[in-house]
């Protein structure tokens, strides 16, 4: 089926006001960052670069913890108004004329979820289902049993890890695609119809992650280059401060990964997934497998049904 980047692409560009929104969200980290490192300097200078190094690793340590928490209350809601807009797009080719974009999609993402926290523990399951599929049923050192490729199986399965995120919005896309208002119960139907079609979208989505990789290789040189021209006329006892540009122009590479690359990215999975979506149903003995293997699918399976049960009792 390949990539259809061109038509991922084209789809995007018809969501300008979210890859703003994801250029504000993105650049006020990078402010974030910048104060930061310049704080680093500053404590380096002062106390020495030990001092500076272990602020650094525990900042990278609170920072993991911090961009969780950003991700929760932030980037949740504005991830999966994206995705609503995307699955519109795809789906009919185009939005409603005379929308605000930010409305309908917020009012699309509450429809369906009713509160972020909904949406937050949708997506950790279906993560968490992803991730026991990958260590089980479709365990690439189970396919590479040499003992000789083992290495390379490992790192195969860690680019197949990478790449789940691409996998799990897809999923968030079909719960809008389906008009099923218990979200539970069409993630569920999601998971089931990605193992049925596993091949293709890993497939895709591996891709992805490799042309992510290389698309942050290529960003980060190109913010290198003027950052690495200013660190070059500093004195060789500014280390600190050209450690500092040398971290922030990765980040910056990796931001734009995050604003640019990653929408076209999930496009493109989003829109290999929805087509075998709407040639396949899910199968019963599937979903057996899958709940054999994952206990976070039994856990969406509970939400489902309980989701059922106000309105069956009435």
């Amino acid at each position: 089926m390949g990539l259809q980047l061109g038509e991922a692409i084209k789809i995007v560009a018809q969501t300008k006001v979210y890859l703003l929104y994801r250029t504000v969200v993105y650049s006020s980290i990078a402010v974030v960052v910048a104060l930061f490192l310049a704080i680093l300097v500053l404590i380096g200078s002062v106390f020495g670069s030990g001092a500076a190094v272990v602020l650094f690793i525990i900042a990278l340590l609170a920072g993991g913890f911090g961009f969780r928490l950003l991700r929760e209350y932030v980037l949740y809601l504005l991830q999966a108004g994206h995705i609503a807009l995307i699955t519109e797009i795809a789906a009919k080719g185009s939005l409603p004329s005379g929308i605000s974009q930010t409305a309908w999609a917020k009012e699309r993402v509450m429809q369906y979820y009713k509160e972020v926290s909904v949406l937050a523990l949708v997506d950790q399951l279906v993560k968490g289902v992803l991730v026991s599929l990958n260590r089980t049923l479709f365990n690439v050192m189970n396919a590479l049993p040499i003992p000789a490729l083992e290495g390379l199986a490992k790192v195969v399965q860690r680019i197949v890890n990478f790449s789940l995120t691409y996998i799990d919005e897809s999923v968030i896309a079909y719960t809008f695609r389906t008009g099923n208002e218990n979200v539970f119960d069409a993630a569920r139907s999601g998971i089931i119809i990605y193992c049925q079609s596993w091949k293709a979208l890993l497939k895709n989505a591996v891709a992805l992650t490799l042309l992510s990789y290389v698309f942050v290789l290529l960003t980060t040189f190109a913010f290198m280059l003027p950052l690495g021209a200013l660190a070059l006329f500093l004195p060789s006892s500014w280390g600190l401060v050209k450690f500092a540009l040398f971290v922030f122009s990765l980040f910056l590479g990796i931001s734009a990964k995050w604003i640019l690359f990653d929408p076209v990215a999930c496009t493109s999975t989003l829109l290999t997934f929805l087509k075998e979506a709407e040639m396949a149903r899910p199968d019963p003995a599937w979903e057996a497998k899958i709940e054999a293997v994952s206990d976070k699918f039994r856990t969406l399976k509970e939400k489902a049904g309980e989701a059922m049960r106000p309105a069956s009792g009435l």
